[in-house]
């Protein structure tokens, strides 16, 4: 009986990443004006801050459908197989919901849905894991009690330039981004409890950057798994952030990249910087 890795487009997997850990991706939708694209199929990261950055239209993200994740379910139903479904943090978007749906459509009990509680390589880090444990013989129940048990470790802190996308995906009030724009306050956000927090603001790049780094010192770094920089629009972005790193003695044993999609994107906006990465437990 092979067990499925699932997870959504906000994983922020490429099809190459996916294609080699043998994970199928349930994309998001996003919607810029008129024009509808799917996340990873008819819409690049590229293209995606390329529009964000024309300011023609703000973009709005939609959850996949119920019979999205029902067609998946059906194949692994119709081949008596199990699958371990990774959707996006409940408290992000509806996509949780919509896989709780389809596997009630389904009915097949060897489906297993775990709320990743994370985003982006957040979700990616559980779901190497996953294929980790499904490589090596673990059963799909076995695999389910190791997400939940090391979901709660997953830290996600970034370097934002901006509060205002924070402001049109409704996470701030129009004052407080307002007040970040004229001070010129940089937000440090977090993913905690599975949602995206603003957990610092200082005055300039410089400022932020030392409360990043001080976050990433408090909640150190579990080096028997990978780690990922992360970035938005501009890769430049990492190649000033990992010597502040080794200059800390913060540089993770193992650290990848990955580029922040459209879901996370639309409200954090161009020009991030930070780090997902396993918290010693």
């Amino acid at each position: 009986m092979a067990i499925h890795i699932i997870t959504d487009s906000s994983a922020d997997l490429t099809a190459q990443e996916a294609k080699e850990l043998n994970i199928r991706i349930v994309p998001m939708s996003v919607q810029f004006g008129d024009r509808s694209y799917l996340d990873g199929i008819d819409l690049t990261k590229p293209e995606f801050y390329r529009l964000l950055a024309s300011g023609k239209d703000s973009p709005t993200t939609a959850q996949p459908t119920p019979a999205d994740f029902l067609s998946l379910f059906e194949k692994v139903r119709e081949a008596g197989d199990e699958a371990v479904v990774l959707p996006i943090s409940g408290a992000l978007s509806g996509t949780y919901q919509s896989a709780v749906i389809a596997k009630d459509m389904c009915k097949y009990g060897p489906i297993h849905i775990v709320d990743s509680r994370s985003a982006s390589a957040g979700i990616h880090l559980l779901a190497e894991e996953a294929c980790r444990l499904r490589d090596a013989g673990a059963s799909a129940q076995e695999i389910v009690r190791a997400l939940e048990e090391l979901k709660g470790r997953v830290r996600i802190f970034a370097l934002i330039d901006t509060l205002e996308y924070l402001r049109r995906g409704g996470r701030l009030s129009n004052f407080q981004a307002g007040l970040g724009t004229v001070t010129k306050l940089k937000p440090v956000i977090s993913v905690r409890e599975g949602a995206v927090l603003v957990v610092g603001k200082a005055f300039g790049v410089s400022a932020a950057m030392k409360q990043l780094l001080r976050f990433l010192s408090e909640h150190p770094v579990d080096n028997s798994f990978p780690a990922y920089a992360l970035y938005s629009d501009d890769e430049s972005r990492v190649e000033d952030f990992v010597p502040r790193l080794r200059e800390l003695d913060l540089l993770p044993k193992e650290l990848r990249r990955c580029s922040i999609g459209p879901t996370i994107g639309t409200h954090i906006g161009p020009g991030a910087v930070g780090m997902a990465y396993i918290e010693t437990a």
